[in-house]
């Protein structure tokens, strides 16, 4: 009886500790449409609405693979790397993306200011936000 009971109250203890939190990794998949932004600048940045008719899209998938696309303009217009492909890993509370363009293979880390379903905020130049939607 003693066993039976261990058993069945370990059973409830790993059952409840499972998290209902979704992981940063898992959050992050998928593709994220720029709709803000901060245009570094000086000292400071300018807020940039991106317009509905354009489209600027990163795409993190479950292989680590990272993706940068365009729709209606031109990545000197509204970029956020304007590097096209690469890979990124998840460090912490921070992306790392290493794309096709940069300088280094180690990449660009990226805090991650915050990540919902439905919206994502990076501070990749340490200036401003970068506001991606789903």
């Amino acid at each position: 009886m003693k066993h039976t009971l261990l058993f069945l109250y370990l059973l409830s203890v790993v059952a409840c500790s499972k998290s209902d939190n979704v992981a940063p990794a898992n959050a992050l998949m998928g593709t994220w449409r720029l709709s803000t932004y901060c245009k570094p600048g000086t000292s400071t940045c300018t807020t940039v609405n991106v317009p509905s008719d354009k489209g600027v899209f990163v795409t993190f998938d479950y292989d680590g693979k990272f993706n940068e696309f365009y729709e209606n303009t031109k990545p000197a217009d509204y970029s956020f790397l304007g590097c096209g492909s690469g890979g990124y890993k998840i460090e912490g509370n921070n992306v790392r993306i290493m794309a096709l363009c940069m300088s280094s293979m180690n990449g660009k880390q990226m805090p991650v200011v915050s990540i919902n379903a439905t919206q994502l905020v990076l501070n990749p130049f340490g200036t401003g936000e970068y506001i991606f939607v789903r």
